[in-house]
């Protein structure tokens, strides 16, 4: 997958911005002459003359007005001899620009200025910078050249005077150097992103601090940043991650810590981005979508693709009293990496033109790596929380798209065996998946030994989940697994027909309510429609080994019959992939329809773009 490097993100970013910051009514429009400021200090440089009154308490410092002869910032070098004097322009240095927008006159303006000033005594050289934010053509750079060239010499008798021209390489080039930091952004930003930084530095990925603190503050500050959103805005937001991941400890989590802060900014972005009905915006958006985040994913996992092939490698060794709560931490990691895996491999897919080599070679990649990781992580055969159904779906996609029939049955026959266990063996093996999803109740569980007063195990989505899934398997293959897991697991009957477990686990489903995909990208959405299944058994049913045969048929007359109760479409206004990161972020179910869709079609159309690849 192509990705814009980090000259890339600065180069769209800085070409992006006006001439001038100002505050209008439309909203706060960024210019590059901070920029200028900013690295100018960062140079050590002596500001001298600026095109705003400097207000440490304002959001953007209130612009001059007068002129000043063309001279938009000027600054004096340490030594107080060299007097750098820039004339900033937001057009194409092109010859019909030299006139038209004034390069020409300001350039021969600023080559006149008053060193009558007490600061400026001791000037021995000017030089005067044109910068400017966008490219050039041959006749505009010789007519640069031409100015400069009858220009330079000495004013004053005394005092030598040059020109430089910044354009937009030399300026991304000087910011890599010396202002790669929250200096960076505009006025407004920089203090509160500074503190980020400090933040991100000092805190570790997944502790309290990091989500009650840093991620809060993340999320404000990523509100105020994408305000108001325009090009420029969406340009920033990958400078202000790349700026972040600089400021991360050197830690094993703190890659994992910068996605999770990449993810939040993400989810922000398109929440944003949907709300402006600009094409550009939204083209924008999707880019850095693709060549950012699910760029750093792919980069990501092709760095670590020795954990998808070294034994146990996300179990940690040990025998101690913490065992439990180590076995959780391997299973937590574990499906965090998953998850990932499955929204890099959906992303891609939903780009158009579609790159049908890249997609095919893509898909069985990932496969390859999962069924590895299957293999080698008994972790990865371990969900904690009923929400894990969506790490669960995303592996079923990758297995199905890549047609890996066999290894979708062998995933699925282990996972039910290990379900099993822990079903039957809870207090001694490991807790059963927590209903209500809460991780501090199974922790607790699995430290003491003692089942907490509100721990749940007795409803289950996921479960659903994987039944429905199970259904788009070959007839054999299909009734097998569906006999174990309905029989077995769910009613807690042993092959031989005796009850093994006492009880049974209650299916559940769920219908989204109809503002689903305007509210899920800024938090969890738990409301809705209850979908009851009375676990496709009916009173009429002789035996265990009837409701067998009866359960695909049933499992087929829940999802017509809900289709036809509560009509609801997957959105398509943004990816599938950002809404299903949006439900693991803010630990909201996903809506049955994101596989009902491929394993229940109803129109092949409508599905085209994920079937699996040939």
């Amino acid at each position: 997958m192509q990705s814009s490097s980090l000259s890339s993100f600065l180069t769209d970013y800085i070409g992006s911005l006006y001439e001038r910051t100002r505050q209008e009514r439309k909203g706060l429009k960024l210019g590059f002459d901070w920029l200028i400021y900013q690295l100018g200090l960062a140079k050590d440089w002596i500001p001298v003359r600026l095109p705003f009154y400097r207000q440490t308490d304002a959001q953007v410092s209130k612009p001059k007005t007068e002129p000043e002869f063309g001279i938009d910032l000027s600054f004096l070098l340490s030594a107080k001899t060299d007097l750098y004097i820039f004339v900033l322009k937001d057009e194409p240095l092109t010859y019909k620009n030299w006139t038209r927008h004034n390069f020409d006159k300001d350039l021969r303006m600023a080559a006149s200025p008053d060193l009558v000033q007490p600061e400026l005594d001791g000037v021995e050289r000017v030089k005067i910078v044109l910068a400017y934010n966008k490219d050039e053509d041959d006749s505009g750079v010789k007519a640069f050249e031409g100015l400069a060239k009858s220009l330079s010499g000495r004013i004053y008798d005394t005092v030598d005077i040059g020109f430089e021209r910044w354009n937009l390489t030399r300026l991304v080039e000087e910011v890599k150097t010396d202002l790669l930091t929250p200096d960076l952004l505009p006025q407004h930003l920089s203090g509160h992103f500074r503190y980020i930084c400090s933040q991100i530095h000092d805190f570790d990925f997944g502790t309290d601090k990091w989500e009650t603190q840093l991620v809060n503050n993340w999320k404000s500050f990523l509100d105020i940043l994408l305000s108001d959103l325009d090009e420029r805005k969406v340009r920033l937001l990958p400078v202000v991650l790349l700026i972040a991941r600089d400021h991360a400890k050197n830690t094993p989590d703190s890659r994992i810590g910068w996605i999770d802060l990449v993810e939040w900014a993400m989810l922000a972005l398109w929440d944003c981005g949907r709300r402006v009905d600009d094409i550009l915006i939204h083209q924008t958006v999707f880019q850095t979508w693709i060549q950012f985040y699910i760029f750093q994913l792919e980069l990501y996992f092709i760095e670590i693709d020795k954990v998808f092939t070294t034994q146990h490698a996300f179990t940690t060794p040990g025998g101690t009293p913490t065992w439990g709560v180590s076995l959780i931490n391997d299973a937590y990691m574990t499906f965090w990496h998953i998850a990932r895996l499955g929204i890099l491999t959906l992303a891609p897919q939903e780009i158009e033109p579609r790159i049908e080599k890249y997609l095919d070679e893509a898909v069985r990649r990932s496969a390859e790596w999962l069924v590895r990781c299957f293999q080698t992580s008994p972790a990865s055969l371990r969900p904690l929380l009923d929400l894990h159904h969506i790490e669960l779906y995303l592996a079923w996609l990758v297995l199905w798209q890549a047609r890996r029939e066999s290894d979708i049955c062998q995933w699925l026959s282990e996972l039910e065996q290990r379900l099993m266990l822990r079903r039957v063996n809870e207090k001694t093996i490991f807790p059963f998946v927590e209903s209500n999803s809460r991780l501090d109740l199974l922790i607790d569980y699995a430290a003491t030994g003692e089942r907490p007063d509100d721990y749940s195990d007795s409803s289950s989505y996921l479960l659903l989940v994987l039944l429905e899934l199970i259904c788009a398997l070959p007839k054999g293959e299909r009734d097998e697994l569906l006999r174990r897991y309905h029989s077995r697991l769910i009613h807690g009957y042993g092959d031989d027909g005796n009850r093994i477990v006492d009880g049974q686990i209650d299916l559940v489903s769920w219908v989204p309510p109809d503002d689903w995909d305007r509210r899920i990208l800024r938090g969890s959405v738990l409301n809705g429609i209850a979908v009851t299944t009375d676990n496709f058994s009916a009173e009429s049913d002789e035996g265990v080994a009837c409701q067998t045969e009866l359960i695909a048929a049933r499992i087929h007359a829940l999802v017509d019959s809900t289709r036809q109760r509560f009509p609801w479409q997957l959105p398509t206004d943004i990816p599938q992939s950002v809404y299903i990161l949006a439900c693991i972020k803010n630990r909201s179910p996903l809506p049955p329809e994101f596989w009902r869709s491929l394993v229940f079609p109803q129109d092949k159309k409508q599905d085209a773009e994920i079937e699996p690849t040939s």
